[in-house]
């Protein structure tokens, strides 16, 4: 069986943004490193070909040092194939790195929008694919594309988005690969990932990126391995899900409804990344909710004792204050004015409306209450 590693979405030299720029710049590094893990790994275990669906590097951000890395790694491994596809971020353009760098004959690069094939005999394996050659792409290439030799293992590179409405990032809709005839076909664009799922004849699957870098981007990053075999035009197959990634983001929203004081919500905090085995490897964001005591101030120190543990934590509070209403009307002082003004905001049928004026009497009461509140 041939081995095919598919990846996307590596943004290398993507900047970071983690709250504190040191560990932002120690992400960004991590991401170069991860990815040479990644090709150890191609090396370590005799894959045949690496598929990359788009946006290898962050175009707007690249380095001669990282293009350079880039090279010697794809050099380092003169048996292995890698096939990439260049997508939005990384568009095969006069000016891109794909133009002006002199990658090693190992290295097959689409560089344009019509569908093409690189052929590997000896593997008995097609891959096909396009190439961004803008930061857009309003349509699907490989529509009503099909592969030419059903007796070869088929695979097809591409970067857009999965999309029932025909808009998008390069639209791709089930239709088209279900009537498409490729045995895999390697996505890239969308970060988080899926499975390997079928449609028709057709395996298709999202890598997702190799490294989170926000937390849009949670959960374990990394690679599918696929082992892919062709015999009388009958597919035998085999995937597996690869991790690479050596931290990750992860969002967990915590109820703390009854609240009186900050000691009722550091024990809930704790537990919950307890409960998760969140350690050193993770970036996690909390978002405090439910209603709590009027007199509750949450500031980001009180939960310094709980970052030790962690490489990186985030509170949000979007706890709500429970007031004594008929006391605040009744309030012959500022307070009762202000929250006679935030009234009609207060009771208004839009959501966003209430939950903008509730922020805004919690932190006016607390001002004038003399409490230092700190919003994260």
């Amino acid at each position: 069986m041939v081995k095919v590693l598919h990846c996307a979405d590596l943004h290398l030299d993507a900047p970071f943004v983690c709250g504190d720029a040191m560990k932002s710049e120690l992400r960004r590094n991590e991401l170069l490193a991860t990815f040479s893990s990644m090709m150890n790994y191609v090396k370590m275990n005799g894959v045949d070909i690496v598929v990359i669906s788009g946006d290898l590097f962050e175009c707007a951000n690249v380095t001669r040092d990282t293009v350079a890395m880039v090279k010697r790694e794809f050099a380092d491994n003169p048996f292995c194939k890698f096939v990439i596809a260049p997508g939005n971020h990384d568009p095969y353009t006069p000016e891109s790195v794909y133009c002006k760098t002199d990658f090693p004959s190992n290295v097959y690069i689409y560089e344009n929008t019509g569908v093409s094939c690189f052929s590997f005999d000896e593997l008995n394996v097609d891959i096909y694919g396009y190439a961004f050659t803008d930061t857009t792409l309003e349509y699907n290439p490989f529509k009503g594309i099909k592969p030419k030799n059903p007796a070869r293992v088929n695979i097809l590179l591409a970067h857009g988005e999965l999309t029932s409405s025909g808009k998008g990032v390069c639209p791709i809709s089930n239709d088209d690969i279900k009537g498409s005839e490729f045995d895999y076909i390697a996505l890239g664009h969308i970060h988080l990932g899926s499975d390997v799922e079928r449609l028709g004849e057709t395996f298709y699957a999202y890598s997702g990126c190799l490294e989170g870098r926000d937390f849009g981007e949670c959960g374990y990053k990394g690679a599918i391995l696929c082992e892919l075999e062709k015999d009388r035009c009958e597919l035998k197959s085999e995937f597996k899900k690869l991790r690479f990634c050596k931290r990750h983001y992860e969002t967990e929203n915590v109820n703390v409804t009854g609240a009186q004081n900050i000691s009722d919500i550091l024990p809930k905090v704790k537990e919950i990344i307890t409960e998760k085995n969140y350690s050193r490897d993770a970036l996690v964001r909390i978002i405090l909710e439910g209603d709590v005591s009027s007199d509750l101030v949450v500031s980001k120190s009180a939960f310094t004792s709980l970052e030790d543990n962690l490489f990186y934590l985030e509170v949000i509070n979007k706890t709500r204050p429970f007031y004594d209403v008929e006391k605040l009307k009744n309030d012959p002082t500022v307070r009762g004015a202000f929250y006679e003004e935030l009234l009609p905001m207060l009771e208004s049928e839009d959501e966003r409306t209430r939950e903008i004026a509730c922020f805004a009497l919690k932190y006016g009461l607390s001002a004038l209450g003399g409490n230092n509140v700190v919003d994260f």
